[in-house]
Parts: C-alpha cells; sequence; structure tokens
C-alpha cells in the first residue's frame, strides 16, 4: 500500500506542475523563448533567401505603387514603441519593482499615440471620400440558413478567463469560473437545440422563423458579478469574518496559532522559539519575520489554500537555500524545524509560487 500510495504522490506533484504551475518560472523563461524563436526566424530567413534567384531588375530602391481607391497607412514608430513598452512589462514582472511600472507606462502611451495616428488617418481618409449610403441585405439567398446574433461567445470567453484565473488563485474563483463556462455552453446549446427545431419545422412549412433579438444579459452578468466578488472575498479571508490574532507571525511555545504582536511582522514567541506563517491566496499573512540567531527555531506553516501545495525555504543573501522545506497541499498544517542561523537578513518564500510568496527574515537584533 505504502509503495501505490508513493506512486499516486508521484503522479500528483507531477501533474500539479501543468494543472498550477510556477508562473514566475514561466514568465522568466518567456526572453529565453522570444530569443530561440527569433533565432528560428532569421536562420529560416536566411534559407529562403539563400536559394532566391538572381536579381532581374536594376539596382536601387522601387518606388512603391498603391493602386487606385485603396489607402496604404504610412510609416510609424508606434509598434517599436508598443514592443519597447511589452519588454518592459515582462521584464518588470520577472524582476519586480520600477521597471514594472515604466513598462506600463511605457506600452500605456505607446498604445494612446498609436490609437491618436490611427484616428489621424481615418479622419483624413473620411475627408477624401464622400460619406457613402450603407448597403442593406434582403438577407441570405433561398435554402440557406444563417443563425441569429447571439451573447453565448461572449459569456463563454468570460467564463475561460475565470477559469483560469482561478488556476492561478485556486479556491472558490476556480469553482465560480467552472460554473460560469457550465452555464454559457449550456446556454449555447440550448439556443442551437431551438434553432435547429425551427430549421426542422422549416421543412415542412416552407417557412423558416427567426429567434427573438437576443437580450442583454444584465441578471447573468450581475449575478456572477456579485458571485465572483464573494469568490476573492472569501479566498482572502475578508468573509466571514474571523476571529482577530493580531496579525503577527508569533507562535507560542507550544507551537500553537500566533496570539498578539505587531501586524505585518513575526517573533519568537514564549521561549524564542516558535513563528507562525498562513498561506492563503496564495500570498503569506505576513512580510517580515524575525528569529534568534545561533539557535534552532521552528515554523508553524498554515497551508489554507485548499488541493494547493506550499512550502517554507529559506534563502541567503547570495539566493543559496539556507533550509529547503517539503511541500504539502492545503488545507493543513506542517511545523517546519529549521536549523541555527547565523545573524543577518534572509529571504523565506515559497518556492512554488516564489514571485507571489516571499519576505525578509532578520535573524538576531
Amino acid at each position: 500500500m505504502k509503495l501505490l500510495q508513493d506512486i499516486w504522490n508521484s503522479i500528483l506533484d507531477i501533474t500539479s506542475q501543468f494543472v498550477i504551475p510556477d508562473w514566475g518560472a514561466v514568465i522568466a523563461l518567456l526572453p529565453v523563448v522570444m530569443a530561440i524563436v527569433l533565432v528560428a526566424f532569421v536562420i529560416l530567413t536566411f534559407t529562403r533567401y539563400r536559394g532566391v534567384n538572381p536579381q532581374r531588375r536594376r539596382r536601387g530602391r522601387v518606388a512603391p505603387a498603391t493602386p487606385p481607391g485603396i489607402h496604404m497607412p504610412g510609416p510609424t514608430y508606434a509598434p517599436v514603441f508598443a514592443a519597447a513598452g511589452t519588454f518592459l512589462l515582462f521584464l518588470g514582472l520577472v524582476f519586480p519593482g520600477p521597471l514594472l511600472l515604466l513598462g506600463i507606462v511605457a506600452l500605456v502611451l505607446a498604445l494612446l499615440f498609436w490609437g491618436g495616428e490611427g484616428l489621424r488617418d481615418y479622419d483624413h481618409v473620411a475627408g477624401d471620400h464622400p460619406a457613402l449610403p450603407a448597403p442593406v441585405h434582403a438577407g441570405p439567398p433561398p435554402g440557406v440558413h444563417l443563425p441569429g446574433p447571439s451573447f453565448r461567445p461572449i459569456l463563454a470567453s468570460l467564463g475561460v478567463f475565470l477559469l483560469f484565473l482561478g488556476l492561478v488563485f485556486p479556491g472558490w474563483i476556480l469553482a465560480v469560473g467552472l460554473l460560469a463556462l457550465i452555464v454559457s455552453l449550456l446556454g449555447w446549446l440550448t439556443d442551437a437545440r431551438r434553432e435547429y427545431v425551427r430549421t426542422v419545422r422549416a421543412d415542412t412549412t416552407g417557412h423558416l422563423e427567426n429567434g427573438p433579438d437576443p437580450g442583454w444579459p444584465k441578471v447573468l452578468v450581475s449575478v456572477f458579478a456579485v458571485v465572483l466578488l464573494a469568490a476573492v472575498a472569501i479566498n482572502n479571508g475578508w468573509f466571514p469574518p474571523k476571529s482577530a490574532v493580531g496579525g503577527t507571525a508569533t507562535a507560542t511555545a507550544s507551537g500553537g496559532p500566533p496570539a498578539s504582536g505587531a501586524a505585518g511582522s513575526g517573533g519568537p514567541g514564549a521561549g524564542g522559539a516558535g513563528l507562525a506563517i498562513i498561506a492563503q491566496g496564495v500570498a503569506f499573512n505576513v512580510k517580515t519575520l524575525s528569529a534568534p540567531a545561533d539557535k534552532p527555531f521552528t515554523v508553524l506553516f498554515d497551508n489554507r489554500d485548499a488541493g494547493t501545495p506550499h512550502d517554507f525555504d529559506v534563502l541567503d543573501a547570495s539566493g543559496a537555500k539556507v533550509f529547503d522545506g517539503k511541500d504539502f497541499p492545503g488545507a493543513g498544517q506542517k511545523t517546519y524545524d529549521v536549523p541555527a542561523l547565523k545573524a543577518g537578513t534572509y529571504k523565506f518564500e515559497c518556492s512554488i509560487h516564489p514571485a507571489l510568496m516571499n519576505g525578509q527574515l532578520t535573524v538576531g537584533g
């Protein structure tokens, strides 16, 4: 039985890397992937042009001639600015800080600049051409049926978005995304069934009845918006309200939950031997911890993210791990025995979500 349990745990560990990947590591690999794609494109282009036949025209640039009645936009630096902003944005996700803010600002300014150029180009074209009457089609040819307009694809897309958002931030958001996708697909299937019935009836009557125009899904969107807000509140622990514990990571000497202390900090409990930390909503409840120097201590780790594995690692100033805690899925608790550390400043993190779950550990002082 133990062998089967170990095999099953190994399968779950491998599957978790695909279901709940380390998004920080995936984003960090984006520059490498982009570099590989760029090198492959250059090699492919060089290979294709290597076999091009000799030139059959005179040297020099040929001025392009636009066919009559066709408008071509002029040259612009907007795509270059947008690409630079996107690069800075992704670089800021890998190295958080001012780069992230700079990337967002650069991308927004580039898109505004691009949009302004597009509007000026449109106004220029609209001024050169008179307003033409909009063509009104009588309808599809006889025997051809076209489906009517529908909001179902938009609702299904929102459901898929919430589903993937729930994979990044597990918990109730995942359930809301799954429910929204199921409701959208069931509605889409119901509309298709009604349309099929009307089409079959038209084979007998010779007249195809169009369904009613779809109404705006105000009620459905409002209900899911309220449910989504409730899921976010539950994931972050805002609701239902819990008994106040002082917002500290200080534990008692018996290793129990923290009692009281300064918010956002942790320290040794009675006897200077224990710390406590909570993982919820793919985030730690504290950003700073403190421990005694040259003495071993324990960390009571409370993983409240159901089905999501977390762990507790300690890294020194060079980034090397001085303590590597074993990860475990929530919801559950585990006590880590951290060996004695020299006085100094360390970094603690969850190795599975290092970009989202990290903080500073001060040893001694």
